[in-house]
């Protein structure tokens, strides 16, 4: 399991340093400007990281004692909770987005480049949440193999996207591509639940 996890985590953790590579090559306005942004996923992650841990105990305890049922039920509250701190902090970026910006940072400049792609930071919560909850699922059901088979087919797209997007959008491409990353994510590892939820006796 560590093996596998570690292969997910790294191309996780490879992806992000990507991106902020890119956005480096791009000025040090952008730079900034996407570090700043980048501390509105951050921040969005740790109530999401809630949901999925809590499905991690939920869905293991339900996996040992062989109770499909309640397995799904666990995983269906788990992700409709996060859905619901997700689309408020979608809420909240898309409003108060630029006195969050203001806040963060004193930069005429980078605040105003932070405005201009909040967007992309404001959608991530109700995209993230897919992959954050089914990350959580997939460990607790000590389903490594998936999570590692899943991030290694997303890291190859998000690599074919970020070359196709930033090409022709700039840096809305590497957000973009970003996107797609955590998209990927979501669907590689729902496309795997109901093999999943088949593999729980009871």
């Amino acid at each position: 399991i560590n093996r596998d996890i570690f292969i997910r985590t790294f191309c996780l953790l490879t992806a992000f340093g990507i991106f902020t590579a890119r956005g480096a090559q791009m000025g040090d306005v952008t730079l900034a400007a996407n570090a700043v942004l980048y501390q509105f996923l951050t921040f969005s992650s740790h109530g999401l990281d809630a949901f999925a841990h809590a499905a991690e105990a939920l869905v293991g305890g339900a996996k040992g004692r062989r109770d499909k049922a309640g397995f799904h039920e666990a995983s269906k509250v788990a992700l409709l909770w996060g859905l619901s701190i997700a689309a408020g902090a979608t809420a909240v970026f898309f409003v108060a987005g630029p006195y969050i910006i203001d806040g963060l940072t004193g930069i005429p400049e980078v605040r105003e480049t932070a405005n201009t792609y909040l967007f992309w930071a404001a959608i991530m919560p109700v995209i993230a949440v897919w992959c954050f909850t089914l990350d959580g699922i997939f460990i607790g059901a000590t389903r490594s193999v998936d999570l590692r088979n899943s991030m290694l087919i997303t890291f190859i797209g998000y690599l074919a996207a970020l070359v196709v997007l930033e090409h022709a959008f700039g840096n809305h491409g590497l957000w973009a591509s970003l996107v797609v990353l955590m998209v990927l994510r979501g669907v590689t590892l729902g496309l795997r639940y109901p093999a999943l939820l088949r593999s729980i006796d009871g």
